[in-house]
């Protein structure tokens, strides 16, 4: 049984679905302008871990996870410059290489990342039909209107608008005033469609039955999550930010056109902190992947660290956290290639992770039980067989890729050999100067009552 937060109930809940084993899964993808930091990677990591929880726990997930290639505006009120265009003016180049780059850069680190790979990762640019569609059958339901700058859907005609994220709409109408479009009807009024402005050209447009132009951003999530996973999902994912206007939006499109609910349960990750601030490349404290693997962290040290914190928990990211995360999944490797030197046969059942994943992805006290169980496993000559399959376990519940750690080569281990022997005859100095020539090869021996372990100093 899988029990998640519910942010459309604000209840830890049992997961029900429609069509068991099967679990139709929509996550929010990246707006591919830039370089992902590492606050979008936290929340694709949550994503992943999901995925390992509900292919582990003998479900099926059916996960679609979008590619935002147009019509995310610098401006949630629907304004400002499409984010993509505004990086190609910045750089000399069209919109249309900016989203291919960083598009294959998304598909290329999710690799990278050792993620599960998504059934399918539409892109919002390959859609454009289907939104089109969308935005014609929700004008047939008197759900939008038209202004100067695009077609609008109106909030006031869906009266559960303001329910998912708690909105208080007198507070927003009060500061109407302050609204960059004079023209919407209300506030929480969002485009659908933008028209193309009259005096320059768009990389990005397309013909429509309103006018040349581009859909807006929410638009795609709708009309995407529907094509491939019907009207209503089993689980629809985002970040907190998306609550109150990305996935409120969606929520209004597509329950005014289907009149079902989009979707069972809603799981949202928090934010993350650097020195107590949001990341956010407006405030200019981005880390990205790149950053990390140039200060000499691998992928796994992040998806590790990631791990440490629980997804609604506000975490926080320093590069003395990446430290200690590197720390601790050094202590994972050295268990895994005790696999290579073992003679032992004495079995222990792999820690009880599942059962914590299974409990709302509870990531802190699944790394807990895991420590706990390395700690019984340091006492015991444990065999090859049972070092492995609680690997297997970790690796497909935590893709820290542990059974990838590698083995020594035969000079390594005769050297090893002769040291054992060289203390055997008490011949010490020998004994250390081999110790001094493995340390070069970034390894430690361990002394132990049954006999010398070796392994990896980082």
């Amino acid at each position: 049984m899988i029990r998640l937060y519910n942010t459309l109930t604000h209840k830890v809940e049992n997961l029900t679905l429609q069509n068991s084993p099967t679990v139709n899964i929509y996550t929010c993808g990246p707006t591919v302008y830039d370089y992902m930091h590492i606050g979008n990677w936290f929340t694709f990591i949550r994503y992943d871990l999901l995925i390992r929880t509900l292919k582990a726990s003998a479900l099926e997930p059916n996960w679609v996870m979008n590619i935002t290639d147009v019509g995310h505006l610098t401006s949630d009120a629907d304004s400002g410059e499409d984010k993509l265009a505004k990086k190609a003016g910045s750089e000399g180049k069209n919109a249309w290489d900016i989203a291919k780059f960083y598009s294959d850069y998304f598909i290329k680190s999710l690799d990278k990342l050792n993620f599960i790979k998504p059934n399918q990762i539409p892109k919002a640019t390959d859609h454009i039909n289907e939104q089109i569609d969308f935005i014609s059958k929700l004008e047939q339901k008197g759900y939008t209107y038209r202004i100067w700058d695009g077609i609008y859907f109106d909030s006031s005609k869906f009266s559960r608008y303001a329910d998912f994220a708690r909105l208080d709409l007198d507070e927003q109408q009060a500061g109407a005033r302050v609204e960059l479009n004079p023209e919407k009807h209300n506030p929480t009024d969002f485009a659908l469609w933008k028209f193309s402005p009259t005096d320059k050209h768009r990389d990005m447009e397309w013909d429509s039955p309103w006018g040349r132009g581009f859909p807006g951003w929410h638009i795609e999530c709708s009309a995407m999550s529907l094509k491939y996973l019907g009207e209503t999902l089993d689980i629809h994912c985002g970040g907190i930010d998306h609550i109150p206007v990305h996935h409120t939006n969606e929520i209004a499109q597509s329950e005014a056109l289907t009149e079902k609910p989009l979707a069972t349960m809603w799981i949202h990750a928090n934010h993350i902190l650097i020195s107590d601030e949001k990341i956010s490349k407006s405030l200019g404290n981005t880390v990205t992947l790149e950053d990390i693997e140039q200060k000499g962290y691998t992928p796994e040290v992040l998806r590790l660290l990631v791990l440490e914190s629980h997804y609604r928990s506000q975490s926080k990211f320093s590069w003395e956290s990446l430290e200690a995360a590197k720390t601790r999944l050094l202590r994972y490797k050295n268990f895994a290639v005790r696999r290579y030197q073992t003679e032992g046969d004495i079995t222990l059942n792999p820690p009880e992770l599942l059962n914590k994943l299974q409990d709302d992805l509870n990531t802190p006290e699944a790394l807990a039980e895991l420590e706990t169980f390395l700690e019984k496993a340091d006492n015991l000559k444990l065999s090859k067989v049972s070092i492995e399959s609680s690997l297997s376990l970790i690796d497909d519940l935590f893709g820290l890729r542990l059974l990838d750690t590698p083995d020594i080569n035969d000079a390594l281990k005769q050297s090893i050999s002769d040291r054992e022997q060289a203390r055997f005859t008490k011949d010490f100095a020998r004994a250390d100067a081999i110790r001094s020539e493995l340390e070069k090869n970034n390894l430690t021996v361990l002394d132990t009552p049954t006999g010398s372990i070796w392994q990896y100093l980082s």
